[in-house]
This record gives structure tokens, C-alpha cells and sequence, in this order.
């Protein structure tokens, strides 16, 4: 289960609610409770609302996967083919 879905439902908040005491749209609490990603100040209001320290965050939000730069790959690609 998503951990900020778990942490507000363990609140007892519902969605709106967690929204209003992080000062952020409902649309973007669901977005989150989906596992999409979110921007660092989101992030801190989110947590700061759910009184967790910004320290944990990694447990709360899974870190972003490492993509390479279409550059480097296209780079690459013509060096194969030369």
C-alpha cells in the first residue's frame, strides 16, 4: 500500500482533508496515492502535514528511477552504426 495513502488513512483523513492541511489540490493527493511522481515542495507539504520528518521521505516516496539523456543514447546509437 502507498505509505501516504497509509498515513493519512491511519489519521483518519480523508483525501480532501490531508489536501487542505497541505495546502494542495485533492487531484494531487490522488495523483500521489497513485504512485505518480510529485515535485519536492509537494513532497515537504505533504509530509510536513502528515507530521513526518523530511528525513524519512525515501520511505514514503519511491526515488526516481535513473534514465540516460535521449542524447547519449542517440550518440551511442551512431557510433554502433558507423
Amino acid at each position: 500500500m502507498n505509505r501516504i495513502r497509509a498515513a493519512r488513512q491511519a489519521l483518519g483523513w480523508t483525501q480532501d482533508e490531508l489536501a487542505d492541511k497541505a495546502g494542495v489540490s485533492p487531484r494531487t493527493i490522488y495523483a500521489v496515492e497513485q504512485g505518480q511522481t510529485c515535485r519536492q515542495a509537494t513532497k515537504r507539504k505533504l509530509l510536513q502535514a502528515l507530521d513526518v520528518p523530511w528525513e524519512l521521505r525515501g520511505e514514503y516516496f519511491p526515488t526516481p528511477r535513473k534514465v540516460r539523456p535521449a542524447a547519449v543514447e542517440q550518440s551511442a546509437e551512431g557510433a554502433r552504426s558507423a
